[in-house]
């Protein structure tokens, strides 16, 4: 780590390498678990990697709608009036998902592997494709901030899944 966190966070973010991502997106009408293990390489421990694994809980998307109508416009110019204006004409057609998600320690473990970070990930990641667990992720990452390896995981998931979560919700009448 170096003595910058905010750089750490973000090296750690762009660092992590997607080996195995889950075959299905997250469910629109309910929770889903999401099998993680993480492969790291212990600082200044070569040969030395570390797999952790366990489950990250994302939760049914939520479907908020926001009130433009109680936006007051002090200090903005005509475009931005007019904007909002166009927006409480047509409030009760904006609708954003809100997903939320949590790390589950009940099903988490941890182990140090004595041998080279690619024949450990390449081990991993054959199992957890053999398991044909169709919510299951291999990432590989830094070990500290590994968490931020999670959080990247979650991101990528609501990403891929909104547009399908989106039309789900159409579809049934449960978002406009």
């Amino acid at each position: 780590m170096s003595s910058n966190p905010d750089f750490d966070r973000w090296y750690a973010a762009k660092s992590a390498r997607f080996l195995v991502e889950p075959s299905h997106r997250l469910e629109t009408f309910g929770s889903t678990l999401v099998n993680y293990h993480l492969i790291s390489e212990l600082d200044d421990h070569p040969g030395k990697v570390r797999v952790r694994e366990g489950r990250l809980e994302a939760h049914q998307p939520l479907v908020i709608t926001p009130h433009v109508s109680d936006i007051e416009t002090e200090g903005f110019g005509d475009e931005a009036r007019a904007y909002l204006e166009f927006l409480k004409e047509n409030e009760e057609n904006l609708r954003i998902l809100q997903y939320g998600y949590s790390l589950k320690s009940d099903n988490f473990s941890e182990q140090i592997v004595t041998d080279r970070l690619s024949v450990v990930a390449e081990r991993v990641k054959d199992e957890v494709i053999a398991s044909n667990d169709k919510f299951a992720a291999v990432v590989q990452c830094v070990d500290d901030p590994w968490d931020v390896a999670l959080v990247e995981l979650w991101l990528r998931e609501v990403n891929r899944s909104a547009g399908g979560n989106i039309k789900e919700l159409q579809q049934r009448g449960k978002l406009f």
